[in-house]
């Protein structure tokens, strides 16, 4: 597993790990990457400016942060991006299409989804809740595998599917005091291990997003002052991709 940390001023410290290679992954998970740096940055401009972490209250509020940051990435994108799912064709839609690396070798389609949860820390146990959105995640992006394959001619380039799930660490202000760096990185490995023993497939780029302390001290929780937001996760799983020259 590659593991490293970077510090953006002004906005915390990104603790960062890979696992798993195979075609397209370093592409991809590096433009995934990006994407949570930039979204932070969006986060903690938006905090800076109103005083709230609206972003932490679920996957509508968490696309304001994030399609700033798509917007400066992505060649172009789509919202609710409708397609078929399954064996049952059933409709529906996914969060974000996009057309990466256009008129170069690493052209690729990326289908993102984006599930988000809470965790109270510390603690040694992985909400229930968040272990179903992830396995939701992943088996909504399993079930788009046939409309990409029966529309061949449209989707005529590398498509690439990614599970991410945001988890929201919080911490009532009793404990504030006895949260630490140790602590934020246990909810990570916690997250990630319950996961992989879970029986699903297990993220293979996971970001630690620790509030630079500024953050911490102006997001306040609008429906529960006693609490106070501490830094985001977010759960990652690049799928290998469908490629056109072979299983089209």
């Amino acid at each position: 597993m590659q593991k490293k940390e970077k510090t953006i001023r002004g906005v915390g410290k990104l603790y960062i790990q890979r696992s798993e290679q195979f075609q397209l992954k370093q592409v991809v998970s590096d433009f995934i990457e990006n994407l949570i740096e930039l979204s932070a940055k969006n986060a903690a401009r938006h905090v800076s400016v109103i005083e709230y972490a609206t972003f932490c209250y679920g996957e509508l509020q968490m696309h304001s942060i994030i399609v700033p940051a798509l917007a400066n990435l992505t060649d172009c994108f789509i919202l609710e991006y409708p397609i078929r799912r399954g064996k049952s064709d059933n409709s529906g839609r996914v969060d974000y299409y996009c057309v990466n690396e256009v008129g170069t070798a690493k052209e690729y389609n990326l289908f993102l989804e984006l599930k988000c949860g809470r965790q109270g820390i510390p603690n040694d146990k992985f909400r229930k809740r968040n272990i179903d959105l992830w396995d939701e995640v992943n088996r909504q992006l399993e079930d788009v595998a046939q409309e990409i394959r029966q529309y061949k001619d449209f989707y005529n380039k590398n498509v690439v599917r990614v599970c991410m799930e945001i988890i929201t660490l919080y911490a009532d202000n009793s404990r504030i005091d006895k949260i630490d760096s140790d602590t934020l990185l246990e909810a990570l490995q916690i997250s990630t291990n319950t996961l992989r023993c879970n029986g699903a497939a297990s993220p293979n780029i996971s970001v630690l997003w620790k509030f630079h302390p500024n953050i911490v001290d102006k997001a306040v929780d609008e429906y529960n002052p006693r609490r106070k937001f501490l830094g985001l996760l977010f759960l990652c799983r690049v799928m290998p991709p469908i490629l056109p020259t072979r299983n089209l």
